[in-house]
């Protein structure tokens, strides 16, 4: 064996060991595309969101690549880019970019697949997880960039703001606290909605809304409102109809006559009545009906 031909062999064992599986992707990669790894960033917009049902490449965008990222005169437009690295865009994790918005993707060379990694605006996000979501923000207190003593961000210490909302299954649990240890949260399930804040609280079902602070309640049902407690039974009263009621009453009173010596005469303190009979109107609310 030759020097030249053991030289190439030596060659070729020590790639094979430095590439590892990646060699057989650079082998399939199309002549002078070949590297470690076979990709490449570019940068573009999406020039067509394919959602034609009928069209091969529904489900995809095609990409346009800007004119100072390809050698080409003519604008060049990566056809079928994929939005996730799943090829069915049914679940998972997907953005689908807004058109004409500026994206980044990433083309395989050897399997001739191109992916999106990085987009400037967003028309639809889907997050379907098989168990648990959790989207939030908890505060921490300032990183110092100047002292060499700061602890890293993974260490800072959490200033007790935090607010965040947790999917599953079965319901869909939205929290917010403060550094006070005050909290509000709203929890949502098949067949109830339940608002807390503090002492309050607000339930909601398929045939009742209840609203609490302590043990003061309103609950409003079909055909049914209580005030004060869901048990009350004393009913409410009529404003309209109590005022015309009193309004009668007090007409009939002033005309009571009492007999005296002198004679029948009128009550000694009717001049009183028709001055209660003007003060009606006002116990009515301007706010607030029943019916």
């Amino acid at each position: 064996m030759d020097s030249a031909n053991s030289g190439r062999m030596i060659s070729e064992a020590i790639r094979k060991i430095a590439l590892g599986r990646s060699i057989d992707r650079v082998n399939m990669s199309p002549s002078g595309t070949g590297g470690v790894g076979t990709a490449r960033l570019i940068h573009g917009y999406v020039a067509k969101i394919n959602d034609d049902p009928s069209d091969e490449f529904c489900g995809t965008i095609d990409v346009g690549e800007f004119p100072d990222e390809t050698a080409s005169t003519e604008p060049f437009i990566h056809k079928g880019v994929l939005l996730a690295g799943a090829k069915d865009n049914a679940g998972g994790f997907l953005i689908i970019p807004t058109l004409f918005s500026d994206v980044t993707i990433v083309s395989d060379a050897a399997t001739r697949y191109s992916y999106v990694v990085n987009f400037s605006h967003a028309d639809f996000i889907q997050i379907h997880a098989h168990k648990e979501t959790v989207v939030g923000v908890v505060e921490t207190e300032e990183l110092d960039p100047e002292s060499n003593d700061s602890p890293d961000y993974d260490e800072l210490e959490p200033t007790g703001n935090q607010a965040t909302t947790k999917y599953t299954a079965e319901q869909v649990l939205t929290s917010v606290k403060n550094k006070n240890d005050k909290e509000a949260t709203i929890t949502v399930v098949a067949e109830t909605i339940t608002h807390k804040v503090d002492k309050s609280e607000v339930n909601q079902s398929k045939d009742k809304i209840q609203q609490k602070v302590n043990r003061t309640t309103i609950v409003l049902a079909d055909n049914k409102v209580t005030l004060g407690d869901e048990n009350a039974t004393e009913p409410l009263v009529l404003g309209n109809e109590l005022a015309q009621l009193m309004l009668e009453f007090i007409t009939e009173c002033s005309k009571i006559m009492t007999p005296t010596l002198m004679g029948t005469m009128p009550a000694i303190n009717c001049p009183n009545f028709p001055s209660l009979a003007s003060k009606i109107q006002k116990f009515l609310s301007k706010t607030s009906y029943t019916k």
